[in-house]
């Protein structure tokens, strides 16, 4: 027919493919969601959009990798070039199963390769479509949709918000990673060179473990854990060992704090094995898999890798690595103070669990400005009140706490473990002023974080 034969051979193309698997256009649509992971547009407005793209009126330009995924197809193999009809002698044309034809039988006398058999106009139009295939791979390897300077306003973006994590609302900054993540996987999906993609998956890493952190501090685990699971794979994608480490170290703290130690123990020792030994995410690990042996009263375990966590912090360089211009020395130096008096206070050692949180506040009062992760020394303080309240020191176990509760950031973690301290407290010491300040401190702040989660 003469209104086929004007059609532009993708369009053809688009239609053959549907119509050789026997999906109708709502079929067509809904798989064309699925491979895009998005429930937009409607099914019956998508539908318009297919009758369009088949009849030749404009190209799909934005579902391009959503036709490949549906038809188990590579781009350049749906879209990248024309079907060139008409091999010398055929006497083939037309649209629809022509080119397939056609194509496969130009595909047979290539692999003949030069073969007296061939006939030299064949060979010749072979060769010379060869060419053209090649350069059209060529042109294709540097298409993308990555502007200038994206990466360089990705890590300029991450950097400030891996800044505000420490110094702005948490539901804020969420807010803010969760865009950019977003957006990070519309370029991942989108046209890009190789070399690319592979740091558009490392910037995704990046992101995904922040909002992992954030999750956990909104207490939403279920969030935090799919993020840091996000962050792992593509950051193991990537094949960046450090960021793999970052990741099963949120993975470890997140599965401690939903008392899940075994989950916590494994996360810890998978980053263990891709963390490099003289960066302090390797020391923190070793001390986040003690902590979490501690949890399952398991001490042999922790002592070891406590002593491992120690090693490897006496050989730290001078100069620790930074993280987005962060320098990450104090929570190496946290690793080793705050993590064991966590660990202690599981193993019941409260003496011991006493003298590593006592050191884990001095750390924090010799480097105050550039700590990254100022809730570390909350939680050292709840620690060091457990302790004290077990060795006998009520009032100095209150004190400690209510300074606890007074710090700028209260996150989830801070929330249960304070409650950890306000049980001991009403346990122990029922009637004394001391517990029964804290409770009304505690409580407190229970309701104030719950009227800020309503």
């Amino acid at each position: 027919m003469a209104g086929e034969e004007a059609l532009p051979w993708w369009a053809d193309r688009l239609r053959t493919e549907r119509e050789r698997r026997s999906w109708n256009k709502h079929e067509m649509a809904r798989r064309l969601q699925k491979a895009a992971g998005v429930p937009y547009p409607p099914v019956t407005s998508l539908v318009r959009q297919i009758l369009g793209w088949e009849k030749g009126e404009h190209f799909p330009r934005d579902w391009t990798a959503a036709y490949a995924t549906a038809y188990g197809m590579t781009e350049e193999e749906l879209f990248g070039h024309p079907p060139h009809l008409g091999l010398a002698g055929s006497g083939e044309g037309g649209a629809g199963s022509g080119w397939e034809v056609d194509a496969t039988k130009r595909r047979d006398a290539l692999r003949v390769g030069l073969a007296a058999t061939v006939a030299p106009a064949a060979l010749a139009a072979v060769l010379g479509e060869s060419a053209a295939e090649a350069m059209e791979f060529t042109r294709l390897a540097g298409a993308s949709s990555v502007g200038t300077g994206t990466f360089d306003h990705l890590q300029a973006a991450v950097a400030a918000i891996d800044r505000s994590y420490v110094t702005e609302p948490p539901a804020e900054v969420f807010a803010v990673a969760r865009a950019y993540r977003v957006r990070v996987q519309e370029l991942i999906r989108g046209p890009h060179t190789l070399k690319q993609g592979r740091e558009l998956y490392v910037w995704a890493a990046w992101l995904s473990e922040l909002l992992a952190w954030l999750a956990h501090d909104l207490g939403h685990p279920l969030t935090a854990e799919a993020y840091a699971i996000d962050s792992f794979e593509h950051a193991d994608q990537a094949g960046h060992d450090e960021l793999c480490a970052w990741a099963a170290d949120a993975l470890a703290s997140i599965a401690t704090y939903t008392d899940r130690p075994d989950r916590a123990v494994a996360a810890a020792h998978k980053g263990i094995t891709r963390a490099p030994e003289g960066h302090p995410i390797a020391v923190r690990l070793r001390a986040k898999a003690a902590r979490a042996h501690a949890c399952l009263g398991q001490g042999a375990e922790c002592a070891d890798l406590l002593r491992g966590a120690e090693e490897l912090h006496d050989r730290l360089p001078a100069r620790p690595p930074t993280r987005f211009g962060t320098d990450t020395g104090p929570l190496a130096d946290y690793a080793v103070t705050a993590y064991p008096a966590s660990a202690y206070i599981w193993l019941e050692d409260y003496e011991q669990a006493r003298r590593h949180a006592e050191r884990a506040v001095a750390v924090h009062a010799s480097t105050p400005s550039t700590d990254p992760s100022p809730g570390h020394v909350a939680i050292a303080r709840i620690d060091l009140g457990i302790a004290l309240c077990h060795l006998g020191a009520p009032d100095e176990a209150a004190a400690a706490g209510a300074t606890a509760l007074a710090s700028p950031r209260v996150f989830e973690s801070l929330r249960s473990r304070a409650g950890d301290l306000d049980a001991v407290l009403t346990a122990r010491y029922t009637e004394t002023g001391y517990a029964r300040d804290f409770h009304e401190r505690y409580i407190e702040l229970r309701r104030a974080s719950a009227a800020r989660s309503a």
